[in-house]
């Protein structure tokens, strides 16, 4: 999922996901509560979730390792790479 263009590389917060099952049901979640999303409204929404992620993370309203929520929405628990500067998320342990 790289949504970076050219000279924005390093303005850009991204987010990912570490296995496509925890994306799945991230995008089934939001689906179910905000109807479908096309791919451009999917990138612009991760694009939005990033942001906030980053945002909350930097005034400590977020902590990594907690279940991110986006707009209602469970996003999953969060992580951050440093190295690729993005954060990643995977679907909450249920025993948690």
């Amino acid at each position: 999922m790289n949504r970076r263009d050219g000279n924005k590389m390093d303005e850009t917060i991204d987010m990912d996901f570490y296995r496509d099952r925890d994306e799945q049901a991230f995008l089934e979640a939001w689906e179910a509560k905000n109807g479908p999303v096309s791919d451009d409204e999917l990138d612009e929404l991760y694009l939005n979730i990033a942001a906030s992620v980053d945002e909350q993370v930097k005034n400590g309203t977020h902590k990594l390792g907690e279940v991110f929520v986006y707009e209602g929405v469970a996003v999953g628990e969060s992580d951050y790479n440093t190295f690729h500067q993005l954060y990643l998320f995977q679907e909450a342990k249920e025993d948690k």
